[in-house]
């Protein structure tokens, strides 16, 4: 049974069936106490009315004992059924207005039952000792026979048709099994009525839900959600509460998919990027070494020369990719962290500038670096930031012309430190410059200038990120570009 408005309905019917059995048990005890506390006070009556108009009735007994049996049968004249005995304050059967039985001789009635309920509250029915059925009992009712002011014996009632099965008359009977088949009809009935409108009120939101759950499937996480897909949003209960809860969920995962289309569209564009790159190079560097091969012996040796410099231009080139391939996926692996430690930025930079110095001249390029004293301590990972600004550095020297400039900076300001890279170089497009920090970006016409496969700087910008900072650029086209990297002074 898929169905929930079926599983619910059948627990409600099942829960109408137990209640209606359960009212049952309960009708039939009630009627059955209500029977016996009715025949209780019939018989207590009936005693108490027989001592009222005889009051000498132990007197009568006394001057006739064996006809006295047939006085009590005078009195149960209407009423057949009754047992009427007389009993001795020992429990012993002195008349009964039923035959007697042979088991008397030594019988006693045990009357402990009867004194007790009598001390304590002699309206509650009395369960005692039948006489006429030797160690069964019965409803009875008692009463003292006093003669003088002084008890002398018991007026004993016994109401024998008490049993709910064979002495409860018929109409109680049908009054019990009417009224709790009656009650449980009416109980399986209201039941099932409020049933459908409770499943009716809670179906309908949750189907909506459901048709809006399809239907953001079916759309492949790719539509914006509208309020036409929650329309239970903005209610404040429950089934509110879950839509939106569905509607933020299908959010983040339509984010969450086109982030991971992003990415594997990019990552199919580096690596047609790269295997360009690293195509380029290795062809050359192929077909260098094949004419060093083929013509080695016809070859100038300057000609010799030229062609084993630029086979290993190739593949310096081919192994600084490969390196910042490398380099990128361990600073992008979930397990990476940057190790912070105080550091003087100031004296890092100057430490990056004396290692490209001897490039920068060979370029033919002025370098230099400025930082003013009193810089504070910044908590960094020195060789991570060593590796950006060694990165800003390079990509500066490859586009910076002969007899140009280059300038590193390390500032403060008002939210830490910024180190800058300066140059005077032919600058960044202004198409170009809001994604020449993407990882993977290929189509800048500069790139090719730049001499890099666009590594480089998503490595900058990962290194900032790393210590919650931020790296960006300022550039005119013809007017060279400054790059820089902020960050906190506490990383």
């Amino acid at each position: 049974m898929k169905s929930l408005r079926a599983r619910v309905l059948l627990l409600v019917v099942g829960f109408g069936l137990v209640m209606a059995a359960l009212l049952a048990i309960i009708m039939h005890a009630s009627v059955r106490q209500y029977y016996s506390d009715w025949m209780y006070a019939k018989n207590a009556g009936f005693a108490q009315r027989i001592l009222e108009a005889h009051p000498d009735l132990w007197r009568d007994y006394v001057r006739d004992r064996d006809g006295f049996g047939a006085t009590l049968r005078q009195y149960t004249l209407y009423s057949p059924n009754t047992g009427l005995y007389l009993l001795g304050l020992d429990g012993r059967v002195l008349a009964t207005a039923g035959d007697a039985q042979p088991f008397w001789t030594n019988y006693r009635v045990d009357l402990k039952p009867v004194a007790e309920t009598m001390q304590t509250d002699p309206a509650l029915p009395i369960v005692a000792d039948d006489p006429d059925a030797e160690g069964e009992t019965s409803l009875v009712a008692a009463r003292q026979v006093l003669h003088d002011g002084e008890p002398r014996g018991w007026l004993y009632v016994v109401a024998r048709q008490t049993d709910l099965g064979t002495g409860m008359p018929a109409l109680l009977k049908s009054y019990a099994i009417r009224t709790a088949s009656t009650v449980a009809l009416m109980t399986i009935a209201i039941g099932v009525l409020l049933t459908i409108a409770m499943i009716s009120l809670l179906t309908r939101p949750l189907t909506a839900l459901t048709r809006a759950t399809e239907q953001v499937r079916n759309s492949g996480f790719s539509d914006e959600q509208c309020g036409c897909f929650f329309p239970d949003a903005d209610r404040d209960d429950e089934i509110g509460r879950l839509s939106r809860t569905f509607s933020e969920a299908f959010d983040r995962l339509r984010q969450e998919t086109e982030r991971v289309r992003t990415i594997d569209s990019r990552r199919r564009e580096m690596v047609a990027s790269v295997s360009h790159d690293l195509r380029t190079p290795l062809t050359a560097l192929i077909g260098q070494i094949e004419t060093i091969r083929m013509k080695g012996d016809k070859l100038h040796s300057d000609a010799q020369a030229h062609l084993l410099e630029r086979a290993l231009q190739n593949a310096q080139h081919m192994k600084r990719l490969t390196e910042a391939l490398a380099e990128l996926a361990r600073l992008d692996s979930p397990e990476f962290r940057a190790q912070p430690e105080p550091i003087a930025i100031g004296e890092l930079a100057d430490d990056v500038v004396q290692r490209f110095a001897a490039t920068a001249q060979e370029a033919g390029i002025s370098l230099g670096v400025e930082y003013p004293d009193g810089l504070p301590l910044t908590r960094a990972d020195a060789a991570l930031v060593e590796r950006a600004l060694s990165n800003l550095l390079d990509n500066a020297l490859r586009v910076t012309p002969p007899g140009g400039r280059v300038l590193v900076r390390a500032l403060r300001d008002a939210d830490g430190i910024r180190l800058e890279v300066a140059d005077t170089g032919p600058g960044v497009a202004a198409e170009d410059q809001p994604r020449v920090f993407e990882r993977f970006y290929q189509t800048s016409r500069h790139r090719e200038q730049r001499g890099s496969s666009g590594l480089g700087l998503a490595i900058v910008r990962r290194v900032a990120e790393l210590h919650g900072g931020t790296a960006g650029l300022r550039s005119e086209p013809g007017s060279g570009s400054t790059f820089y990297i902020e960050l906190p002074l506490a990383a």
